[in-house]
């Protein structure tokens, strides 16, 4: 079975812990963008062929934002998030944005959005096969691979003059040379000292809107952003996390 909840509901916050709650077995809980020229949340994928294919066994929760101005301020799915885990922020924020799986009302795991709905099917199918004996272990000689980098794009250049005598042991010269993209550079950290200035927002800012002010800078910062550039920037990302995490830590018990 699939159940559709929409932001722009006052009551989407209860309607999901409600079925959560009430859910026996295995639950899906996973949040999309909606617009009114889109298909229908649960005819998309990866949600239609895992009803098709397990819904004997799986329960599907779509929370769909239709980007209105009554849901802008609901985040049902971060406090989801938090309520389930409760102890461990980072966690939260990483299954607000992901699929949670969720057993008789617990947390079993989280599998993080891929590029592709076949991707995401296969990781999916992978954790379920792990929490259920009625759904199968997914084909590892399907296993999405990793995505190879485009070939660096070759430029002409004018040959050198006939009469100039290379360096000992230079590189013969082709006539092309390899025009590599450079990486763009990471934004500036946080000011780590002040934690009202790490979230960017003025001393005094209710509860609520500090909240919504972490999320967006959190999912902004997240490693998840980076995970296809080199090591320094995924390092740089994990860093810059840490401190809006532990910046909002010391906001809220200040606001509480």
């Amino acid at each position: 079975m699939v159940h559709v909840l929409f932001f722009s509901d006052r009551q989407v916050r209860d309607k999901l812990f409600a079925l959560v709650d009430a859910t026996r077995g295995l639950l899906l809980v996973k949040g999309v963008r909606h617009g009114k020229d889109m298909s229908p949340p649960q005819e998309r994928e990866p949600f239609d062929t895992l009803e098709a294919s397990f819904g004997h066994a799986l329960t599907q929760v779509i929370v769909a934002d239709e980007g209105s101005v009554e849901g802008m301020w609901r985040d049902p799915l971060g406090d989801l998030a938090e309520r389930l885990y409760p102890r461990n922020r980072e966690q939260a924020y990483t299954a607000a944005s992901s699929y949670m799986l969720i057993e008789n009302g617990k947390p079993r795991a989280v599998v993080r959005k891929r590029e592709t709905p076949r991707e995401e099917l296969w990781y999916l199918q992978e954790a379920l096969s792990q929490l259920s004996s009625h759904i199968p272990a997914p084909d590892p000689a399907r296993k999405p691979g990793p995505r190879r980098a485009p070939a660096p794009k070759a430029t002409r250049r004018p040959p050198p003059s006939s009469d100039a005598t290379p360096p000992r042991g230079a590189r013969a010269y082709t006539g092309y040379e390899p025009e590599l993209e450079e990486e763009p550079a990471p934004p500036p950290p946080p000011d780590a000292r002040d934690p009202w200035k790490v979230l960017g927002i003025a001393p005094g800012t209710s509860k609520e809107e500090a909240r919504k002010a972490f999320r967006t800078l959190v999912a902004q910062y997240h490693p998840d952003k980076v995970a296809h550039l080199a090591p320094e920037f995924q390092e740089l990302a994990e860093r810059k996390t840490r401190a809006i995490l532990e910046a909002w830590e010391q906001l809220e018990k200040e606001l509480s």
